[in-house]
């Protein structure tokens, strides 16, 4: 199932929504399905919505209006990683739930690697090319 993200200023995750069949409005009224803490949100700002073989946002007249990828829109079709702003918020489309630390240290030691052992790869500096013979 596809997801909206919340990215935080620092670049951290905040909130996770799983979208379905089920249209859901975003904002920061009590009558939105997922709350969003932002001044400059309407309190129903807009909509995802299932159609064909992806998902819509649609503004749902919003006073700041609602922004995919930096440009104005009053509907649009979502693509992986799209970014929709409100207000001061920005969400963003992804396919399927991102992995948490838990997960990626989990497949990473399926590859039979620690800790210790991938930080170490991930550390070491490539070596650099030796200046040509004079």
């Amino acid at each position: 199932m596809p997801y909206l993200v919340q990215k935080k200023v620092d670049g951290s995750t905040g909130d996770l929504w799983e979208l379905s069949d089920k249209p859901l409005i975003f904002g920061r009224g009590n009558q939105a399905d997922c709350r969003i803490a932002d001044e400059r949100t309407s309190r129903q700002h807009f909509a995802v919505a299932h159609k064909d073989n992806g998902y819509i946002v649609q503004d749902l007249k919003s006073t700041n209006g609602t922004w995919v990828n930096n440009e104005r829109v009053s509907e649009a079709t979502l693509k992986t990683n799209d970014k929709i702003r409100v207000g001061q918020t920005i969400l963003v489309f992804l396919p399927e739930k991102p992995k948490g630390l838990a997960t990626i240290m989990g497949e990473i030691e399926a590859e039979g690697k620690g800790l210790h052992t991938y930080l170490g790869e991930l550390s070491e500096t490539p070596s650099s090319p030796s200046p040509p013979p004079p």
